[in-house]
């Protein structure tokens, strides 16, 4: 009897997420951002890299917050995405497999590029954050000084963009375009403490 009341429960909390995602699909198309990205694997981007450390303090889903000057000391993958591309939504799950995997010596943040008033953005947020999957990794709006460019993490014009924070806090690479698992892996495996 438990399990099929579990199953039911789950059943009942997948379809609300469908059914909330596919609404805000529909109404948020005429709104978009960004266009859909390729779902092929991208080169490094050939941008200059900023060496000012990043200080970007953004408040997630869930009512976390998410301060990137107070996580230094460890590796940090940033990555734009819009909600609304399935190569975003294979990105973010590659995304919570790495964070999930390396513990406290790497945080990924998330940061969802879609144009949504702010009360539909959260709402698409956290409906994003569950159908993905998302328990390791935050969530949280695009802040408005990094979409103008005005951060070390550069112009975010095309989505979906990977950058790498060393433990030092500057960014060191930015990717663009849906990364793989592997990929994912070689952008960090200078970033994590010797020995892992």
């Amino acid at each position: 009897m438990k399990k099929k009341i579990g199953f039911v429960a789950a059943v009942v909390r997948g379809s609300r997420a469908l059914a909330l995602a596919g609404s805000l699909l529909v109404a948020g198309c005429a709104h978009r951002a960004v266009a859909p990205s390729p779902t092929t694997p991208a080169a490094p981007s050939s941008a200059a890299v900023d060496l000012r450390e990043v200080t970007l303090a953004v408040d997630a889903v869930g009512g976390r917050r998410v301060d990137l000057a107070a996580l230094r000391g460890r590796a940090i993958v940033v990555a734009a995405l819009s909600t609304n591309d399935l190569g975003g939504h294979a990105l973010a799950r590659n995304l919570e497999r790495l964070a999930a995997a390396h513990g406290d010596d790497l945080a990924v943040l998330v940061l969802a590029t879609d144009g949504y008033d702010a009360p539909t953005l959260q709402v698409a947020l956290e409906v994003f954050a569950e159908v993905v999957g998302l328990h390791h990794a935050a969530v949280a709006p695009l802040p408005a000084e990094v979409r103008a460019g005005s951060t070390p993490f550069g112009e975010v014009g095309l989505a979906p963009l990977v950058f790498l924070v060393n433990r030092a806090g500057r960014v060191a690479r930015r990717l663009e375009g849906y990364q793989t698992m592997a990929a994912l892996q070689s952008l960090i495996a200078p970033a994590l403490p010797p020995g892992h």
